[in-house]
């Protein structure tokens, strides 16, 4: 069956931090941090962001962290990532192509 509409993710900024110790295995220098942006397609044309969320996991030993249940020190290093990761312009380049298709239409009565 073909997607007409939905939604897709994409990984914006990645960052493994030194300072942040596993509560898993105790390394050091192994906590990759990661923000993922959502966006709402239509016929695979990205149209809405959807918003910023993101995980945490340990290169050593594979163990993941959701937002709800990371520890404090990996989710102050998220939530520093998340400040300074953009939202792409792109997630919004099915409305930017609608409102250059409006535009044309409009000043070419006038042109």
């Amino acid at each position: 069956m073909i997607n007409l509409f939905g939604k897709k993710y994409s990984e914006l900024k990645q960052e493994i931090h030194k300072e942040i110790i596993c509560p898993n295995c105790l390394s050091k220098n192994t906590t990759k941090v990661t923000v993922t942006g959502v966006y709402k397609h239509l016929f695979h044309i990205p149209f809405l962001s959807g918003g910023k969320f993101g995980s945490s996991a340990c290169t050593n030993c594979y163990h993941t962290f959701e937002l709800p249940k990371m520890p404090m020190a990996i989710k102050l290093a998220y939530y520093e990532l998340k400040e300074s990761t953009k939202t792409p312009i792109w997630f919004y380049s099915g409305l930017i192509g609608i409102k250059v298709l409006v535009l044309v239409k409009i000043f070419s009565r006038y042109f």
